[in-house]
Parts: structure tokens; sequence; C-alpha cells
């Protein structure tokens, strides 16, 4: 491809896989649907959150252009509704933990729900906005034209996406035993409750103007 800056390019993908093993609410929803119901309920996750990520990085595109300007108390109540919701499917895998042993797999969802799920949990952080637009201008020069660069980091950005919670969906159901298994769902559980708690109180404190 002419132009393309191929050292940007390398920067760009280690910049994006460290960002996404680095547990966080998707990436502990992905692990999630792996351990419940398998490399296809891994994957439609995955699905569902990079379908958020479009839309996400197509808002962040506007913003860079200066096409689009946001208000900041609606990120906020966005926000407050999507912390409630990561305590949710925090609950609901405190109960996958606490069903028999050699079991919590069973508790399995629909491939809708995973998809849903998500798309849900990746929409219901628009800060992720802010973070697109303040991200990808960093490596907007990786072609001449800033859209054929805009089109080019967010295709690779699908793809590293899907390579890489799909290998760490994948590498822990095969490496965790069904006796594990219940430690760790209490274990991202629990992350997962103090992100949305956390989450919930710093949206809060920024809606009454903190």
């Amino acid at each position: 491809m002419a132009g393309l800056d191929l050292s940007l390019v390398a920067l760009y993908a280690a910049s994006v896989v460290s960002l996404l093993v680095t547990p966080g609410p998707v990436t502990l929803l992905v692990l999630r649907a792996g351990l419940a119901g398998g490399m296809r309920h891994a994957f439609v996750t995955i699905c569902g959150s990079n379908a958020a990520s479009l839309i996400l990085i197509f808002v962040s595109a506007l913003l860079i252009k200066g096409l689009l300007v946001v208000d900041e108390r609606v990120f906020s109540l966005v926000r407050l509704a999507g912390c409630l919701y990561i305590a949710w499917i925090a609950l609901a895998m405190v109960r996958e933990a606490r069903a028999a042993p050699g079991t919590a797999s069973a508790v399995q969802t629909t491939a809708r729900a995973g998809f849903v799920g998500g798309f849900t949990l990746a929409i219901s952080n628009p800060k992720d906005i802010v973070f697109f637009a303040s991200f990808l201008p960093q490596f907007i020069a990786v072609l001449p034209s800033p859209d054929r660069s805009i089109g080019l980091l967010t295709g690779l950005w699908i793809v590293l996406d899907f390579a890489t919670l799909g290998l760490l969906a994948f590498a822990m159901r095969r490496a965790v035993s069904p006796a594990r298994e219940r430690q760790l769902l209490l274990t991202s559980a629990v992350l997962l409750l103090a992100i949305g708690i956390g989450g919930f109180g710093h949206a809060a404190y920024e809606l009454l103007g903190g």
C-alpha cells in the first residue's frame, strides 16, 4: 500500500494488543462467555463488542473532524446505566460460580444474548469515544489520507480484537479446570463489580458537577 508507514502500524498494533489484554469489562465478559458457553459464545460476544466499537470509532472520527460536539452530561448518564449493567453481569457471574461443582459451565446463554451482552457492555461506556478520539490521531499519519488512515486503523482494531480476545478465551477454556472455573468466575465477578461501583461513583460525581 503506497505511503504506508509500517513502523507506525507496528506501534499501533502493539498498543492495541496491550490495551486488549489488560483486564477490563469486555475482556472479562468474553472470558466468562468462553467458560460458560464455549468458544461459540465467546465469538458472538466479541462480535457484539466490535459492533459497538465500530459505532464508537465512527463517532470519534466525527469528533476528530470537528463535525460533532457531545455533551458531557449525556456521557455521564449513559455511563451510569452502563455501570449498573456491569454490576448486574457481576451478580450473574456470582450465581454461576455458586452452582454445584462442575456445573458452572452448564449455565449457558443463547448466542443472541451473548451478542447483545457484548454490544451493550461496550456501547455503555461512551468515554471510549473520547479514548478513540485521542488515541487514533496519534497514528493518523499511517497513510497520507486521514480518511484512509481511519479506515485502516479501524480494520486493524477489529482484527486484533477478534484475535486477541479469541485466543484469551480459548487459552482460558483449555487451561481452567471445573474447580478453578468457579474461582475464576468469582474473581472476575469481584473485578467487574469494583469497576461498576467505581465507574458509577465517578459518573455520578461528574454529573453533579463535582
